[in-house]
């Protein structure tokens, strides 16, 4: 994960299963983000990687397909925290509940999925201005 302007580091977890046909059930979250930013998930089919991206470490391979956004909530403003929380449940997102253009791989079993929340940090100057979790792969069960 990439440490973010305030000093915080995002943590990526789940809970449920990742199951195929499902319409919701399992759920992908970073905590330790900023508060009321927006953000997405980077998904990818093809494994992992550490690459160089916008001051971290991208941890998915190429092609990239990215969830819809999601706010981080947390506390209100003009609280200026870690108080956010992105999170998707990607069953709802793959059964296309949640809009987007979710890859078909995500409803196959057996296919393995790589993951990392990326999202906004003005806190950094352009084009860094950004956060990034560490990554999380999980495969699709029957």
């Amino acid at each position: 994960a990439k440490l973010n302007s305030l000093g915080c580091t995002p943590a990526i977890s789940y809970t449920g299963t990742p199951k195929a046909g499902q319409s919701s059930g399992y759920v992908v979250r970073a905590t330790n983000v900023r508060n009321n930013k927006s953000g997405l998930l980077f998904y990818g089919v093809n494994g992992g990687q550490a690459t160089a991206f916008q001051g971290g470490t991208l941890c998915v391979a190429t092609p990239i397909k990215r969830t819809t956004s999601v706010s981080s909530g947390g506390n209100p403003a003009p609280a200026n925290d870690c108080s956010g929380v992105y999170q998707i449940d990607m069953s709802s997102f793959a059964a296309g509940l949640l809009g987007g253009v979710p890859l078909a791989a995500l409803q196959v079993p057996g296919t393995s999925v790589t993951c990392q929340w990326w999202g906004r940090d003005p806190g950094f100057p352009a084009p860094n201005n950004t956060t990034l979790s560490n990554g999380l792969s999980f495969t699709i069960c029957e």
